[in-house]
């Protein structure tokens, strides 16, 4: 005697929900857990932009726009310098080490929470997409830079996040969150 086993289409989303929420939150813990820029917080940024990376995404990808991409990352920088202009907190001295990580951290960061986390809430609609990733963005920042931080945080991956639907592409807000690193530090 042979047994059927009948999936329904709900048992596939289900199971099929449970790798992203799994993938998002070990990401998410991974990069909260992050205080200082020692060598072990790099290699958890890295492993996360490798997942982020990694993980199957629904594809949303729309033919490039060179125009749309080029302008939402200059209102994006120009947002970032303009907030970075108010700030009167003078920038550490830069070396080597800290323009690197931060340029590595935007691009890992920009691969899991623009890339894989967005592209995982894009089936709930945009506005989720966008406010999710924005809000968990802000979240993981909260335990290295303090609540303070929180709203600036917030508005920062609420700018990205947008960039990915005005673009359709995680690169455009990674140049930005690229620059608006260097902005800190430079």
């Amino acid at each position: 005697m042979t047994v059927h086993v009948v999936r329904r289409p709900a048992d596939d989303r289900a199971s099929g929900a449970i790798v992203p929420f799994v993938v998002a939150v070990a990401g998410c813990a991974a990069l909260a857990a992050r205080l200082t820029a020692s060598i072990p917080a790099i290699g958890v940024t890295l492993a996360v932009g490798v997942a982020g990376a990694l993980a199957p995404t629904r594809t949303d990808e729309r033919p490039s726009d060179q125009r749309a991409w080029i302008t939402a990352v200059a209102i994006g920088v120009v947002a970032f310098a303009s907030i970075r202009l108010a700030s009167a907190l003078p920038p550490p001295p830069p070396s080597y080490r800290m323009v690197a990580l931060a340029v590595v951290a935007a691009g890992a960061e920009e691969l899991f929470f623009r890339r894989f986390l967005y592209a995982a809430l894009l089936r709930r609609g945009a506005v989720v997409a966008i406010a999710g990733s924005a809000l968990a963005f802000a979240l993981v920042h909260v335990p290295a830079y303090g609540a303070g931080v929180f709203p600036l945080d917030l508005a920062a991956g609420l700018v990205l996040s947008w960039q990915r639907w005005a673009t359709g592409s995680w690169t455009a807000p990674a140049v930005s969150h690229a620059a608006a690193n260097l902005m800190v530090i430079l």
